[in-house]
């Protein structure tokens, strides 16, 4: 179960719950006399598990990733060489929000321009989740930039430690992108947990 629908669940607890559940069901049909499908009901309370019960305390115990979820704010130091060939550093602000379920994570990320207006979009491809020491986990992940009128789309890689201090959540880390005809790179820090909030934008 390292993959799929079930890779952020403790799997001996998951099997645990779904084997207790398989008999209560049963033995529930056979006293009542019921006609319903034991996988069908299963199937239905774990939908309900990983679309919104999974933030749950009593919940929480059956996965072995932290809360991610919500928006967080920040900025980032770019690194860039111009079409001279002259390194161009810098720093400006940005925004991450991570939709999570038990099953899935997403991130989409913009950063705010000097003018104060928004870059393109950012979108999480594929991410894998480690947990480190403590309550620190590192998320690695591609993700595709769509690009505008000023930036050709292209694809780059993140890499995520998240930290967790008492109730608040931070994000640090760096990435670096295969745009064309230059490369680009840097890091973000700073970045903030401010709101639950899974929307975004774009």
């Amino acid at each position: 179960m390292d993959n799929g629908y079930f890779k952020y669940y403790k799997e001996k607890l998951l099997i645990s719950l779904l084997v207790s559940l398989g008999i209560l069901i049963f033995l529930a049909k056979d006293y009542w006399k019921l006609s319903v499908s034991i996988i069908a009901l299963i199937s239905s309370l774990l939908f309900i598990i990983d679309k919104w019960l999974w933030k749950m305390k009593v919940f929480k115990h059956l996965f072995w990733v932290d809360d991610f979820s919500g928006t967080y704010k920040g900025s980032i130091e770019y690194e860039f060489a111009d079409s001279n060939g002259i390194i161009q550093k810098g720093k400006l602000k940005q925004k991450k929000v991570i939709h999570q379920t038990g099953s899935r994570i997403k991130i989409w990320t913009f950063t705010i321009k000097d003018d104060g207006s928004k870059s393109s979009e950012s979108e999480s491809i594929a991410i894998s989740v480690k947990k480190l020491d403590g309550k620190q986990y590192q998320l690695i992940y591609s993700y595709e930039n769509k690009g505008n009128s000023e930036l050709a789309p292209h694809y780059g890689t993140e890499i995520i430690k998240f930290i967790r201090k008492k109730d608040n959540k931070y994000l640090s880390g760096k990435y670096f992108t295969e745009r064309l005809p230059y490369q680009t790179k840097g890091t973000f820090t700073d970045m903030k947990w401010i709101s639950n909030s899974q929307t975004h934008e774009f």
